[in-house]
């Protein structure tokens, strides 16, 4: 399967992914590294580096089919969740809905939601079942309970299969270590430094621990099963604070602890009861909390000191700039200032305060520039005072005031022009990085692409038709039950001749043939018995013993007919009625017979172990199947019914005592392709092969003329196809 995982890379996805991986199916990972690692895994996998809310998600959906994905991505802080409930919301809510309304359009066949016990809320009617009341206390636990509810709703509109795992508190190895990570990643990496913990409220808050490796077992077995519902995934044990960090204690010495105030949105205890996942899924959780956390002690223990995550640069920082600006803005001045003292009075006719202001204004913009042409009128203002002049003159000095104005237009239609291009040249930057992102997806997408057509290329020139595909194809015929290969035989034939309509008929002695097997469209309704000497071709391939074709193409002939030989005796036929046209080439004629070669051989072989076992299947001296052989027969009955559409009758024989010589009357009686055998409880039971209830009525008559009293069982209904 191609098996889709976001957050792929972080704590819970990267186990998911690596389960997978082990089963050898085809792993993809979306992920926008801000908690994940993409050290986290280390096996071959294609991924996509960005959120889950980002559009070019579709392309990476469109470039891969997805058979499964398992949404893992999300904001996993309450307290995060608190403080800001728009971010959670984007995430958890934006991004879930983006992934289900992809795997709508892509054709997703199962859809993995990871939700949090936080959807329960303080209930304490603990262990909490699925069916208990949600009443979440943060926002992550409300947009974790929308979530179930937009995967159930997809389900129901659209028709996508949902399961929802509801995860305790699940910790691990890999756990991304900071002040927002789960409480044994903190405490871990603090009994190792041997550093102080901090414990919110008294310690005798509870937790239900659940290793990450028992979560991922759990999340795989959800997928192959096939299942579909909400589930909690669980040790469904109480943990308390206190308890843990004993637990610890004896892995690490304990470090010092001091008790702090609860936080906003935490709940006091936390039990999940698993009993439906474990019933459904026959899943137990491997670890307990000694070993789990010895695992994670040894993981923590083995890796360098995790550095503290750095905070995105605040507000702070943007004054920073300020007040440096402001410092080099005065330091310019006073050297504009020294410049006037030493130069002016040597050269009159340059005023340096127009190229202060200009220079401010060119390097520093509009701010920076105002308040230079402030400090260069000061300095004529300083002057002014200093020659005896009163202030009140100052405002009627025309030439002051329009030295003034020149200073400020200056600096204000500089700085102006100077911060719309720097505006332009920030929108072409953004621009340029979103062209250098998308093209380098593109790349990538390009490289993958290129990747798979050379593969495709390969198997196209190498293997087409060779002997890997038919031997994949043939796996249908590694049973030894005759019922089986009939049934593996079409399939065999559809998949590897890429046709449609073949039908297997056995052959009586008595010149009849007898449908076995079909192809499963329904609209193909090829005969039920064939008169082998009124069909051309069939009659032609029976005697001669080898494949013959339909060269010329006669309507009312089929295209190809190819006998099954055994011990010189034709004892079957496959009968091929529709052949698409593009695949009539030489090549397609050797591999029909390449094919019949190896369906000879598989019903041969069959044949010889049906002998082998002759006094273990049937009872002495009868051809009764036993009660283990007749359970298995029904059993392939029903599974060509369901996929190949071929009907069959189930005929009670009445009566307590079967002597001998009733069996072999009944033996004697029936066509070959036909069984009859005791059931578990002894019952005496008859399958007509290919048969539906009005035709039952012949050998209900036929078995009554030998005082056999046999009668149309009520269950058959279910066993037509």
């Amino acid at each position: 399967m191609n098996v889709l995982v976001t957050g792929g890379y972080g704590f819970i996805g990267s186990f998911i992914a690596e389960r997978f991986f082990k089963e050898n199916h085809n792993v993809f990972i979306i992920d926008n590294l801000l908690s994940g690692k993409k050290e986290n895994i280390d096996f071959k996998h294609r991924s996509f580096i960005g959120d889950i809310t980002d559009e070019k998600c579709e392309s990476f959906f469109k470039s891969h089919s997805f058979d499964v994905v398992i949404h893992c991505a999300a904001q996993t802080s309450v307290q995060r969740s608190i403080e800001k409930p728009f971010e959670d919301s984007s995430t958890n809510i934006l991004g879930l809905i983006n992934m289900l309304n992809l795997s709508k359009k892509y054709g997703v066949k199962k859809f993995v939601f990871c939700s949090s016990a936080a959807v329960y809320g303080e209930n304490m009617s603990l262990p909490l079942k699925e069916e208990e009341i949600l009443d979440p206390v943060s926002p992550y636990g409300i947009n974790k309970m929308n979530g179930e509810l937009y995967c159930r709703k997809w389900e129901e509109m659209y028709g996508l299969s949902s399961i929802i795992f509801r995860f305790a508190n699940v910790y691990g190895p890999r756990q991304h270590v900071s002040a927002e990570s789960g409480v044994v990643s903190i405490y871990t990496t603090k009994f190792l430094r041997q550093e102080s913990i901090a414990v919110f409220g008294t310690g005798e808050q509870t937790r239900d621990f659940i290793y990450v490796g028992d979560v991922a077992e759990a999340v795989y077995r959800g997928v192959i099963s096939g299942l579909s519902g909400t589930y909690n995934v669980s040790n469904n044990t109480q943990t308390s604070i206190k308890g843990l960090i004993a637990a610890l204690t004896k892995l690490k010495p304990q470090p010092s602890i001091e008790f702090i105030e609860s936080k906003e949105g935490d709940i006091a205890s936390s039990q999940l009861d698993n009993t439906r996942l474990k019933k459904d899924l026959d899943w137990v959780p491997k670890y307990s909390l000694e070993a789990g956390l010895k695992a994670t002690v040894e993981h923590y223990g083995a890796i360098p000191a995790a550095e503290p995550v750095k905070e995105r640069k605040s507000r702070s920082s943007l004054w920073g700039n300020h007040w440096m600006h402001l410092a080099e803005n005065i330091v310019l001045f006073l050297m504009f200032y020294a410049m006037s003292v030493i130069v002016v009075p040597a050269v009159e006719l340059i005023d340096f305060w127009i190229i202060y202001v200009l220079l401010v204004a060119l390097i520093f913009g509009k701010t920076q520039s105002i308040l230079s042409s402030f400090l260069a009128m000061a300095v004529h203002v300083n002057e002014a005072f200093g020659s005896g002049r009163e202030i009140g003159s100052l405002f009627m000095d025309n030439a002051l005031l329009a030295t003034f104005t020149i200073y400020l237009l200056i600096g204000l239609i500089v700085s102006y022009v100077v911060d719309r291009r720097k505006i332009e040249l920030l929108f072409t930057k953004d621009e340029l990085a979103s062209s250098q992102a998308q093209y380098s997806f593109l790349s990538s997408v390009y490289e993958e692409t290129l990747g798979i057509k050379n593969e495709l290329q390969q198997q196209i020139l190498r293997s087409d038709n060779g002997i890997g595909q038919i031997y994949q194809a043939t796996r249908s015929l590694d049973s030894l039950e005759p019922e089986a290969l009939f049934s593996g035989s079409i399939h065999v034939l559809e998949q590897t001749l890429k046709a449609k309509h073949f039908a297997l008929y056995s052959i009586a002695p008595n010149g009849f043939a007898r449908l076995t097997a079909k192809s499963g469209d329904q609209l193909f309704m090829p005969k039920a018995s064939l008169r082998i000497e009124e069909v051309t071709l069939i009659k032609k391939a029976v005697n001669e013993k080898q494949i013959c074709f339909n060269d010329s193409l006669s309507s009312s002939e089929p295209f190809f007919v190819a006998p099954i030989v055994q011990q010189n005796q034709t004892v079957a036929m496959i009968v091929c009625y529709d052949v698409p046209f593009h695949q009539l080439t030489l090549s397609f004629k050797n591999l029909v017979d390449v094919v019949i070669r190896l369906i000879s051989s598989a019903l041969e072989r069959s044949s010889s172990y049906i002998q082998e076992i002759n006094h273990e299947r049937y009872v002495e001296e009868t051809t009764a199947l036993k009660p283990a052989y007749f359970a298995r027969i029904l059993e392939q009955k029903q599974q060509a019914a369901e996929s190949l559409h071929i009907p069959y009758t189930i005929l009670h024989v009445k009566g307590e005592e079967h002597d001998k010589e009733k069996l072999q009357s009944i033996g004697t009686t029936l066509r070959t392709t036909d069984y009859f055998g005791f059931t578990e409880e002894g019952k005496l039971r008859i399958i007509l092969s290919n048969t539906e209830a009005v035709d039952a009525a012949l050998v209900v008559e036929r078995l009554g003329k030998k005082c056999i009293d046999a009668t149309v069982t009520e269950e058959e209904l279910s066993y037509v196809g």
